[in-house]
């Protein structure tokens, strides 16, 4: 049995996903993550549904405090 070269390593990239997006995001704000996450086009109806009611929640709280 020969031996194949490895050219793709899904796994590894699988699990250096989150730890590059931690980097992106380290430091910003809860708006800047907000910002760039509207910035990016996503394709799943589902990822864009939560992004949407992320915004919603973070919207309401600023809503509220100006009907006061």
């Amino acid at each position: 049995m020969s031996k194949t070269e490895k050219r793709f390593d899904a796994i590894a990239l699988t699990r250096s996903a989150p730890d590059r997006m931690a980097d992106e995001i380290e430091g910003m704000t809860l708006e800047e993550e907000l910002k760039r996450l509207a910035a990016q086009d996503l394709q799943d109806p589902f990822l864009k549904r939560l992004r949407d009611r992320a915004a919603q929640q973070v919207d309401a709280p600023a809503r509220a405090t100006r009907r006061r």
